[in-house]
């Protein structure tokens, strides 16, 4: 290997070492200043896993809120931006990887040892490399400071002082705009009114609202209530190739909301449980064993496991394998994006309630949204010492007073000193079990709740009439054996309106003179004449 070669290499090794570690520290920014990318990352890699946080990223994720250096919150949009550019500076980093590896191996330095120690050759070479820079436009310093600029944030953006995006340089052409839909709202939302649509001409029937498909689709959350109560024939082809579209949707959907995930590893491990999916059954105590390929149940294990190596049992493998993976996946999928799916049907059923000045409102706010730059022009950056000595004062002040956000409003809507606080004893919590465990500050609203609509509902939903008796018992079981109680005693003893002299309403009249008297005194003076 020649000498230039030799430099050639080793320069070359240099600079994409020098451009991983710029992208390093690139990707690090932004986790610092935003750590919720960071931790979304976490939690659903976790729920891929099926695993849950380790006490270090929990902690590390608790402490990220209640530190003292507390991040700004970020709009949705940013935040999906800057995973997306995150995910561009990973995919420039793997092909630095890639030509750093290309340029691995052992260098032949022979010609650059100095065997007289005159340090002439060395002295040599450096003549070389300071004359090659020198011939570049750039000096080298310069060059670093381009490089950084180009994958810092905020550099796509022309006014400094005000910037309008947070994109880097190199990431300017990113938009967000071109991955989510409107109605999806950067990955919070599923849009399945499409297929929706769809499945009329599946089930051949129009009588099926929105939330009834939802009801539907929620089959596939539990990992057997598809396979045992679908809600057709799974060997139907209309309700295959059904599947196969929504199992792509949902697939492409988890990818575009989770770009940080390694998807290549996550469709191995979907083709792994797959596999594992296929040769196991489903066991029921009565049944037996259900074979999901074949729809049948099967009494015994043995004659289970049998089928399996039959030929009916390959046929229906070979003939169904693309709608059982797609029905697979809708499972897989749905049970990853169970958050969104449960956001998506609570939004649905909100709308229902909308009038029609309420959806045009709706329908211009998240218009507005979609076409807003990702970094408003009045968003507040932090500061770190400003940071430092603004959380250094609040430390000293105590928890109830530096702040009116955990207060009690007053009657004028102030929030309340901390000794009025403690005073009417606002500062203790009780429950109610009878309310759905609902929790009320102060013994002054706890006493009154009893005596209020909610708690009398609840006493009715458990089949009780309420009364003062029932007044202080905030137990379900208390409340229950309480009510048998009395409705045994009512039973043993003889209620006052069953005897006919009770029954009977005392009569009040007036004599001439208007004295009041009870009709039976009246009715004996009369006898005598004396009235």
């Amino acid at each position: 290997m020649q000498k230039g070669s030799i430099m050639d290499t080793l320069e070359s090794r240099r600079a994409q070492l020098e451009d991983l570690e710029i992208i390093e520290e690139s990707i690090s920014s932004r986790f610092e200043r935003n750590p919720e990318i960071f931790y979304s990352y976490l939690e659903n890699k976790a729920s891929i896993d099926n695993e849950p946080l380790n006490q270090y990223t929990e902690n590390a994720s608790k402490a990220n809120r209640i530190y003292k250096r507390n991040r700004l919150r970020r709009s949705r949009k940013q935040i999906v931006v800057q995973q997306n550019e995150i995910n561009i500076l990973l995919e420039e980093s793997l092909k630095r990887l890639k030509s750093l590896s290309d340029l691995a191996g052992p260098v032949n330095t022979n010609s650059l040892e100095d065997d007289d120690a005159t340090f002439e050759t060395f002295r040599h070479n450096l003549d070389e490399i300071k004359a090659r820079f020198n011939e570049e436009a750039t000096p080298p310093r310069f060059q670093l400071r381009d490089k950084r600029s180009g994958y810092a944030m905020f550099s796509a953006s022309t006014a400094k002082a005000h910037p309008t995006t947070i994109l880097s340089r190199n990431a300017q052409d990113l938009n967000v705009n071109d991955v989510f839909d409107r109605e999806e709202q950067y990955g919070e939302i599923l849009s399945l009114e499409r297929f929706h649509s769809r499945w009329f001409s599946v089930i051949r029937d129009t009588n099926c609202s929105l939330l009834e498909y939802y009801g539907t689709l929620e089959l596939f959350l539990d990992d057997a209530k598809y396979l045992l109560y679908p809600p057709m024939d799974r060997k139907n082809e209309r309700y295959t190739a059904y599947l196969i579209d929504l199992s792509s949707y949902l697939e492409n959907f988890f990818k575009r909301a989770n770009v940080l995930i390694n998807h290549t590893l996550l469709d191995r491990k979907m083709q792994s449980a797959f596999s594992k999916y296929l040769s196991n059954a489903l066991e029921h105590e009565q049944k037996g064993c259900y074979c999901v390929a074949c729809c049948k149940w099967f009494k015994l294990r043995t004659v289970f496991d049998s089928h399996q190596s039959g030929k009916a049992h390959k046929k229906n493998l070979s003939k169904r394998s693309k709608g059982l993976l797609a029905e697979y996946k809708v499972h897989a999928y749905l049970v990853l994006l169970k958050r969104q799916f449960m956001r998506t049907k609570e939004l649905t059923e909100r709308k229902l309630a909308f009038t029609a000045e309420e959806r045009m409102q709706e329908m211009s706010k998240l218009h507005q949204e979609y076409q807003a730059s990702e970094y408003a022009t009045d968003e507040q950056e932090q500061d770190d010492k400003t940071d430092d000595l603004k959380s250094g004062r609040d430390a000293n002040k105590h928890a109830p007073t530096s702040g009116s956000f955990d207060l009690p409003l007053g009657p004028d809507g102030l929030p309340m000193p901390h000794w009025l606080y403690k005073l009417q004893g606002l500062d203790v919590t009780y429950s109610c079990e009878i309310c759905a465990n609902q929790t009320y500050k102060g013994r002054r609203t706890f006493e009154k709740h009893f005596l209020e609509p909610t708690h009398t509902f609840h006493l009715k939903c458990l089949g009780i009439e309420p009364s003062l008796a029932f007044k202080g018992i905030t137990s379900i079981k208390e409340a229950q054996e309480l009510w048998q109680k009395s409705a045994a005693h009512r039973q043993a003893s003889p209620r006052r309106e069953d005897t006919p002299q009770q029954a009977k309403i005392e009569l009040e009249v007036e004599d001439q003179e208007g004295n009041v008297l009870s009709e039976k005194v009246y009715q004996e003076l009369k006898k005598q004449g004396l009235v």
